[in-house]
């Protein structure tokens, strides 16, 4: 080895590398009507009827597509078919009176007034967590008693965006608007990123990227 020129081997010598790597699919979050109380039970606590896929109605930065009365034709259809014999047409009112949602292939709309919904709990998702944090520390050893330590730290390295479920994940922003169909600018959306959902924001989970670089000394 040349005199005065450090090996391979020593260049490395005291550089540590840390990853954290998250990635979970998408948590369940239900619609409840907390509003309109459509059973006439007094309780504000209604469904209303899902027909199609669930993936269509993921949760996400925007609210789900909503149409005021029977303004969207696959809406109209189904409650004219829910409503076949019966000349009340109590379906196609319920319709009229507070509108649908419908996305892709699926469409939410309300029961007819008096009756419960038939939409389970928990039916749709969100769009999932995917998370890498990111770490370089470099030691330098003075002697044996003494090290100093340099460190840089990432959190979402990659600056993905983070967004939160409307109802049931861990940050639960919004309970009770934007899960709520009667909220027709809100439902399904998760209007913030999870950190600012949970009131901890850029220090909490799912923050826009941060950077963080640190010096300690060790004795």
């Amino acid at each position: 080895m040349i005199p005065g020129k450090k090996s391979f081997a020593q260049l490395l010598e005291g550089w540590q590398v840390n990853s954290i790597v998250v990635l979970q699919s998408g948590m369940p979050w239900s619609a409840l009507d907390a509003t309109d109380d459509i059973s006439g039970t007094g309780e504000f606590n209604d469904h209303w009827d899902f027909y199609g896929n669930p993936f269509d109605f993921r949760s996400g930065p925007n609210s789900l597509p909503y149409f005021g009365g029977t303004s969207n034709p696959a809406c109209a259809q189904k409650a004219a078919a829910l409503d076949a014999g019966n000349p009340a047409a109590p379906y196609t009112a319920s319709l009229t009176s507070l509108g649908c949602y419908a996305k892709g292939g699926s469409i939410l709309i309300p029961p007819a007034f008096g009756t419960f919904g038939t939409l389970g709990r928990n039916v749709f998702r969100d769009t999932g967590f995917r998370n890498w944090d990111f770490s370089v520390v470099k030691n330098w050893k003075f002697g044996e008693r003494y090290t100093a330590q340099f460190r840089a730290e990432f959190f979402n390295i990659l600056n993905h965006p983070q967004i939160a479920n409307p109802y049931g994940g861990p940050s639960q922003y919004g309970a009770g608007l934007t899960d709520d169909p009667s909220q027709t600018t809100l439902l399904g959306c998760g209007c913030a990123t999870t950190d600012v959902a949970a009131a901890n924001p850029v220090i909490g989970s799912g923050s826009n990227r941060a950077v963080q670089l640190g010096v300690k000394f060790i004795f």
